[in-house]
């Protein structure tokens, strides 16, 4: 994989002022000044005390993260920031459950990490579940400025305030494109990738003909809250146009709609309904596990993916034979433009229970201050849990099974483009990632996000309506036609009018304050 190119490290410099004590000929009150003056420095020269950072974030706790977090907690001290970490892994099965619940008791921890795609940043606003971190970022992350960029800062800043620590790990105008698998495809005599919805669904029949053994080569997508699948967009003459916190249309005009209310919806469920007939996509598409999707991607078993590959390691175990040209990134209706439709996508939030909103600020600033310091905590101990590669590559060291990293954080949930190592092996279709697009155009509202302050008690109604009754028909588990009446009169009384006004309300301000 490749990435942006690099930007000059600047060095954080420490100054020391030393106190002197006044001439021996004082006066005894200037002498008692001194001394108390004295006793002062003392007093401020004393160790600070060491806070305690505690990170909830989804997965399962890697083998070596109690060696890395003692290596990653003297690294630290030795840097001069008072902080230790500790990481609270959370099933991905239970993320959602779990979090809510953390959130909603109060519980005391500090940081967790925000995936836009899946529960919305905005969403947690509106509960009242983050910190305004803005004067931290202000006091102490001279070097989270340097490593995100303005434009990716706006992504969590909203009247004056910063909402969260934005991950700047990708280039976003790669969203909205897939991976061929052309190994599945040439074997099932497709031999041309599909530029159409409907090709790609006579493609996945094709490839579900053909004997695969006891597994099958479904669409590899999780029901449930998942985003919009901007994959299909670009088929729309529509297109451009966002669906913000999975409720929202914003159309290329500045106009807003209920998602679950456009054609767009409609078309979307449209697909999905087919592939869910056909048994394209996993029966069980509502309860699946994100471990199931997860190997089901890593070992390629999949005629498209919505999305790009990052396991070559374990899909060549499946197809030891393959090349580089065997998965290839494409996109329907290729010759439309490409656009970046979030700015930031992932972000790691303060809780707003956090009794050290600072520790989180000042832990992000280290991480980001050096390639050592980011080496260390996201890839772990050289030679331990890791290998660098030439300059900027890696090789991740496994477990006995052979299959699993000894360590690893993953780059996409707290990365920066100006430190990612990448595995020399990676496929040209993920390297796309870590590539500037210099063609690629900003949806005008990429950079906007909803303040749900005003209407929270409705988000979180409309939320439940989405789960329960929105998302089985956008899955095509249940059909439109049929169920969508019932589901949208649900959203109706869930305050869904009320909403879409207030966006509307916050997109026309956020357009005057751009002109």
């Amino acid at each position: 994989m490749k990435k942006l190119s690099m930007v000059s490290i600047s060095s954080l410099l420490a100054v020391t002022f030393i106190a002197g004590c006044g001439a021996t000929n004082e006066k005894p009150e200037a002498s008692a000044s001194a001394k108390t003056e004295d006793k002062s420095v003392k007093e401020s020269a004393k160790p600070a005390e060491v806070v305690t950072l505690k990170y909830v974030l989804p997965g399962n706790e890697p083998k070596e993260w109690a060696a890395v977090k003692d290596a990653v907690d003297k690294k630290l001290q030795a840097d001069g920031v008072n902080v230790k970490i500790v990481k609270e892994y959370i099933d991905w099965g239970a993320w959602e459950q779990k979090l809510n619940l953390k959130l909603s008791t109060g519980e005391d921890f500090d940081m967790f990490h925000v995936m836009n795609d899946w529960i919305s940043l905005a969403n947690y606003i509106g509960r009242g579940a983050v910190k305004d971190v803005g004067p931290e970022v202000a006091k102490y992350g001279p070097e989270l400025k340097k490593a995100i960029p303005d434009s990716v800062w706006s992504g969590v800043q909203k009247d004056g305030k910063t909402f969260g620590i934005p991950s700047y790990w990708y280039e976003p105008a790669v969203d909205g494109s897939f991976t061929a698998n052309r190994i599945l495809l040439n074997q099932a005599g497709v031999t041309d990738v599909p530029k159409t919805q409907e090709e790609m669904l006579a493609a996945m029949e094709k490839v579900m003909a053909t004997d695969h053994g006891a597994s099958k080569p479904y669409l590899p997508i999780r029901g449930g809250l998942r985003d919009a699948s901007d994959v299909l967009h670009r088929a729309y003459d529509s297109y451009p146009f966002a669906v913000k916190d999975k409720i929202a249309f914003i159309d290329k005009d500045g106009k807003v709609k209920s998602w679950a209310e456009t054609e767009e919806f409609k078309k979307d469920s449209a697909f999905f309904r087919t592939a869910y007939q056909k048994k394209l996509t996993n029966p069980d598409i509502l309860v699946v596990k994100q471990e199931q999707i997860d190997k089901q991607i890593n070992s390629a078993i999949y005629p498209f993916l919505f999305g790009t590959p990052n396991n070559v390691n374990e899909m060549k175990k499946t197809y030891p034979n393959m090349k580089d040209e065997d998965f290839t990134l494409q996109r329907l209706n290729p010759d439309k433009p490409h656009y970046r439709m979030f700015n930031a996508k992932n972000v790691n939030a303060v809780a707003a229970n956090s009794k050290h909103p600072e520790a989180a600020v000042q832990f992000l600033n280290w991480l980001y201050t050096s390639q050592e310091n980011y080496d260390l905590f996201m890839y772990g101990i050289e030679g331990k849990t890791y290998k660098k590669v030439g300059d900027r590559g890696i090789e991740y060291l496994k477990d006995a099974d052979g299959k699993t990293n000894l360590y690893l954080q993953e780059d996409w949930m707290i990365g920066n483009l100006k430190y990612i190592r990448i595995d020399p092996n990676t496929l040209s279709a993920n390297k796309a990632l870590f590539v500037a697009d210099p063609n690629a155009k900003t949806f005008f509202a990429a950079d906007f996000f909803f303040d749900p302050t005003a209407v929270k008690s409705e988000m979180s109604n409309i939320q439940a309506v989405y789960t329960s009754d929105i998302m089985p028909i956008y899955d095509g588990v249940l059909d439109y036609d049929q169920k969508s009446k019932a589901a949208i009169d649900k959203l109706k009384a869930a305050g869904i009018d009320k909403v879409i006004a207030e966006y509307q309300k916050q997109l026309d301000a956020y357009k005057a304050s751009k002109k």
